[in-house]
């Protein structure tokens, strides 16, 4: 088991590690940016390796033709609002497995730019709480989706909780603040 102590890395009585509040906060931080590093290198599908895709296209294929048409796309979510009209690149009312393939491998690798993006801002927002000093990392959860940051958990006093949404608003990438930290009674 681990205990946190303010000074240094040492063992106590009964031979379990102390470790200080610095490395706790280096150890955090290091876990983070693996954390983020992973996700940055999320493998997307190549278009030109569209085996995965031609799986998915043959059985959207209801009628077997080589062409998925309006309504067999239906099925596939990530049509829905438009998409099948922004892949419909030569405009004649079909998808060629090709047209699926490259608009479904552009439209997941937006979103994983998406996802890395968010995960980079809760990363540094929650490296800039462990820096902070009389702060309680730990009881503050930091969520972000599309660069607005949803800030949970309970603290000591007003104070706090304002301090929480003022550090998580200077982070860039940052578009919004929704603070619903709770102060304790």
């Amino acid at each position: 088991m681990l205990y946190f102590k303010s000074e240094k890395m040492e063992s106590n009585f009964a031979g379990e590690t102390v470790i200080s509040v610095s490395m706790q906060r280096n150890l955090v931080l290091a876990f983070s940016l693996t954390f983020l590093s992973m996700t940055a290198f999320a493998i997307t599908p190549d278009p030109a390796d569209q085996s995965g895709y031609t799986r998915e296209f043959k059985l959207l294929d209801v009628d077997g033709n080589g062409k998925l048409s309006a309504s067999e796309i239906q099925k596939d979510t990530l049509f829905n609002g438009g998409g099948f009209s922004k892949a419909d690149k030569n405009g004649n009312k079909s998808l060629s497995e090709n047209e699926y393939a490259t608009y479904k491998s552009a439209v997941q690798q937006k979103e994983t730019k998406r996802v890395a993006k968010d995960s980079a801002i809760t990363s540094k927002i929650k490296s800039k709480y462990l820096l902070e000093k009389n702060f309680k990392s730990f009881d503050v959860s930091v969520e972000t989706k599309e660069g607005v940051v949803l800030l949970s958990g309970f603290v000591d006093n007003e104070a706090t909780k304002t301090r929480a949404g003022q550090i998580a608003a200077r982070v860039k990438g940052v578009k919004a603040v929704k603070n619903g930290i709770v102060v304790k009674p």
